[in-house]
């Protein structure tokens, strides 16, 4: 299965209707433990077991990031990842973070909610990717990465 199809499987707990997608509500329904840590380095941690789930996210970081952070990890437990713990940081395992980041930008930023969004803010071009990118929580870099993946950037 992809790394979208994995989040989707977690969208009976969002409402699209109602930007943006409360990430910490999912991690909460889905009985997984969240921390925010004073990390120098890291953005965050995963650790699952037969018996723990948990996401420890730096809470340094912008909102945004905390948001792709915590979806980032959750990934890394939902998804058949090998291995107890997962931290993030440069060059580690490329195929699965890259895994991870496509699941984040799918849960975060549902594609229905997205052409919603989109279709709504049409008459703002100029603004449109600042104001959505602000109503979905997410960064400007992350919405604008998602719109050329769903092809809506010159749209």
């Amino acid at each position: 299965m992809r790394a979208i199809d994995y989040a989707r499987q977690l969208f009976c707990h969002i409402r699209m209707d109602n930007p943006p997608v409360d990430i910490a509500g999912i991690i909460a329904q889905l009985g997984i433990a969240l921390y925010y840590e004073d990390f120098s380095k890291l953005d965050g941690i995963a650790l699952k077991s037969p018996g723990l789930a948990a996401i420890i996210v730096n809470r340094n970081l912008p909102e945004t990031r905390q948001r792709f952070t915590i979806a980032h990890e959750l990934a890394h437990i939902i998804m058949p990842h090998r291995g107890e713990y997962y931290v993030c940081y440069p060059g580690r395992n490329k195929a699965m973070e890259k895994s991870a980041n496509k699941f984040a930008a799918e849960i975060l930023m549902p594609k229905p909610m997205v052409l919603s969004l989109w279709e709504k803010y049409a008459t703002n071009p100029q603004f449109r990717i600042e104001v959505v990118a602000g109503i979905l929580k997410v960064s400007k870099a992350a919405f604008y990465a998602r719109i050329r993946e769903l092809e809506l950037a010159n749209k």
